[in-house]
């Protein structure tokens, strides 16, 4: 486990590199001292050092000698996180993330990449009518403006849907955001600072570790899987020295692993973090789907506010509609003034006609069917990947959702695996997203949403080849 004294150089280049970004550094300017920076931040010469060095290795800044460190004169362009770009050797086999999900949509490909179900296990036809209703019923919705924190009958009826998570919640305690995604750069930007380091789960969904970077900040995966004991250790040492912004973790039906905290594990994950002072950013987006129905939210341990639970709709009721929320504890008025500031609201039609449709009751029949068909692709794919992939290949078999998180031989890299995969124009996540480093070189996240028919069994069987061959 590394000790907080390996972080604080990390840190502090975090901090300078976000300035440089933001332009209080220009081009060809001398940063301070060595000796100078460690009296200003109260650490030792080493430590700046390691932090310049840092930054040098990352071409952000250069080593004149005798005359110290000057930012580069190309910086501003470098500091964009590079920590989620795919590279291959090829130039034209280079993908970004946003380039990966534009592929995972495009006919003719098979799509393993991306965290999205099929099209038609979502209730389009039951929705499009609840919001059709709506747009007749109250036609002014389509010329007003929705400021945050959103439609007070959404906000109604998701405080309802969260008592089954046993956290009860008052429509204000909630504010309705555009998608999960949003929801948690709201809560970084709320509790944490440029430079801060934000203690991710690892593997970390790159939705994740994506927001953090371009926030200036730092992540820091830990396992909290399946007992957070040992990463709350790790945590607490890092926390004396005042580094720690928020605690970013999944704790039911974790993306890519599909793992679940047990519900002590929960308690003592609030418990331990409110005592640090650690703000609790709780990702709840898969939750609906644990196969067992029902799973207790962390955030109804909280008893100070300490806990920012997010969720959203996008997985489990329509994508498109891009619906999230945040119950964001003592910081709410914080989150609903920046929601304010950067996006104003979500449609207000949109809104009504989908807390219209959760009213009705219609979404817990259709999360028990949703429930039923993941289960089983799940392990449809899971037998095909087994049966298929090299030997030595292992699962981690989700408590949930439609995400399947496949260690490979050590000898098998799936950055490969992805390359040639792509050739045969079938798209898989490769484990490398889902850290800051290459811890999850030989790991790879299947796509279970999609019906197992001919063409996604035949993928699988394309790719077990693939993976067989690097073996």
């Amino acid at each position: 486990m590394p000790s907080s004294d390996e972080f604080l150089h990390v840190s502090l280049a975090a901090t300078l590199s976000a300035e440089i970004a933001r332009g209080l550094w220009s081009g060809g300017q001398r940063l301070p001292s060595v000796r100078q920076l460690g009296r200003t931040h109260g650490i030792s010469v080493t430590t700046v050092l390691a932090a310049y060095r840092l930054m040098e290795d990352r071409r952000l800044i250069e080593a004149r000698p005798q005359k110290g460190f000057y930012v580069c004169s190309n910086a501003h362009r470098l500091t964009a996180p590079e920590g989620l770009i795919l590279r291959a050797e090829q130039a034209d086999e280079s993908l970004s993330v946003e380039a990966m999900h534009w592929l995972n949509e495009s006919p003719g490909f098979v799509s393993f990449g991306t965290a999205l179900c099929g099209k038609d296990l979502f209730p389009v036809d039951a929705l499009g009518r609840s919001i059709a209703a709506t747009a007749r019923r109250h036609r002014d919705l389509l010329v007003e403006v929705s400021f945050s924190p959103g439609s007070n009958a959404l906000r109604q009826s998701i405080a309802s849907h969260a008592s089954t998570w046993n956290c009860q919640l008052a429509p204000d305690d909630l504010l309705i955001t555009n998608g999960c995604v949003e929801a948690f750069g709201l809560c970084l930007q709320a509790v944490a600072k440029p430079g801060d380091l934000i203690v991710v789960e690892s593997p970390a969904y790159y939705g994740f570790l994506s927001t953090i970077a371009r926030l200036g900040m730092i992540a820091m995966p830990l396992s909290f899987f399946p007992d957070p004991v040992a990463a709350l250790s790790a945590i607490a040492r890092v926390a004396a020295n005042h580094l720690v912004g928020a605690c970013l973790v999944s704790t039911s039906v974790s993306n890519p692993s599909g793992l679940s905290m047990t519900t002590e594990a929960k308690e003592t994950l609030v418990d331990s973090l409110d005592r640090l002072g650690v703000p609790l950013i709780e990702d709840a987006t898969f939750s609906d789907l644990h196969f067992d129905a029902v799973q207790r939210a962390a955030k109804s341990y909280d008893l100070t506010g300490n806990v920012l639970l997010c969720s959203s709709l996008t997985k489990t009721l329509a994508p498109g509609l891009r619906i999230g929320w945040v119950a964001g504890g003592r910081h709410q008025d914080t989150l609903v003034s920046l929601k304010r500031t950067m996006s104003i609201g979500q449609p207000l039609l949109i809104q009504e006609g989908v807390a219209e449709y959760l009213r009705t009751g219609g979404y817990h029949y259709h999360l028990r069917q949703l429930r039923k068909k993941c289960q089983s692709q799940v392990e449809k794919t899971a037998q095909l990947v087994l049966r298929h992939f090299p030997a030595g290949t292992q699962i981690s078999m989700p408590s949930g959702g439609y995400l399947l998180w496949v260690q490979l031989p050590d000898a098998v890299s799936s950055m490969d695996v992805y390359r040639l995969a792509l050739r045969e124009a079938i798209t898989i996540a490769p484990g490398t997203l889902f850290a800051p480093d290459d811890r999850f070189g030989n790991y790879m996240r299947l796509n279970c949403g999609g019906e197992i028919d001919g063409a996604r069994s035949d993928a699988l069987v394309r790719l077990g080849a693939i993976a067989c061959k690097l073996a």
